[in-house]
């Protein structure tokens, strides 16, 4: 009946559909607050935390995604952390869903391959195992686990698994333009295509990002990504938004972590 507030974004979503009469599209907010997660408390992992939200919605725009990695490049400039911009597309994801004959076992495929560098390569392939996947399909996903390169060089692999992949195409597609959009911005911290980054909400239709400091041994410090429909349960169709959400505690333990606060105040 009562519940803690999980995250910022779908609470954003039902309040577009409250108040969409009297704001104008695309609508772009920032927001901070606390949410709550049943986690079990470990370092950079907390029941409480303060989420820093940027939410664009209203548009389909790729320039969105690019303008929020232009924004999270800025924020860790002024901070002196470096990161990492990691980057897929939940149409890819699609795309290697159907190409190893599992198509409707996708939100099960995305479970599983998103905690590969938790628990590794071994242990995704048990749990894809336990969740109904055959050996066959398991087998096919191999060359996934281990896709390496520069970004095009991913892509232009990825063109030739997808060739009868329409979703996956689109996919691959989305990302292109991404990217090239990011590099028109001179966008400094390094952005890698991440094949199995899934993020676990099952809210994503496109694009999704993942956040890592370098050099510090933590979770991701941000994330988020595109959501095609996420109004769609409060009773306002086809409104696409896009997202990113920052860890403010994360963020306070790498700075501590790598003696990043200043002395002299």
């Amino acid at each position: 009946e009562k519940g803690l507030r999980y995250d910022l974004t779908v609470p954003f979503a039902r309040y577009v559909v409250q108040h969409q009469a009297e704001i104008s599209f695309p609508f772009k907010r920032y927001q901070m607050q606390p949410v709550w997660r049943a986690d079990r408390p470990q370092k950079g992992r907390y029941r409480e935390f303060y989420q820093c939200d940027v939410d664009v919605i209203g548009s389909t725009s790729l320039l969105n995604e690019a303008e929020l990695m232009q924004i999270t490049d800025e924020i860790f400039q002024s901070f002196g952390i470096p990161v990492v911009i990691k980057v897929n597309n939940r149409k890819i994801l699609s795309g290697i869903a159907e190409v190893v004959g599992e198509a409707d076992k996708l939100t099960d495929i995305c479970t599983a391959i998103d905690k590969l560098d938790k628990i590794g390569k071994e242990k995704v392939c048990e749990e894809l195992k336990e969740r109904g996947l055959g050996c066959e399909a398991i087998g096919k996903m191999d060359p996934f686990f281990c896709f390496c390169g520069s970004n095009e060089e991913k892509l232009v692999q990825l063109d030739k698994i997808f060739v009868n992949s329409e979703i996956g195409q689109k996919g691959l597609s989305e990302i292109r333009q991404m990217l090239a959009y990011a590099e028109q911005m001179d966008i400094k911290a390094e952005i890698e295509l991440d094949i199995t980054l899934a993020r676990g909400l099952n809210y994503y239709t496109g694009a999704i990002f993942e956040v890592k400091a370098q050099n510090v041994s933590i979770g991701s410090i941000s994330g988020g990504g595109r959501y095609d429909d996420l109004t769609g349960i409060f009773g306002l169709k086809n409104m696409s938004g896009v997202g990113i959400s920052y860890g403010a505690e994360r963020i306070y333990d790498v700075l501590n972590e790598l003696n990043l606060f200043p002395t002299n105040i």
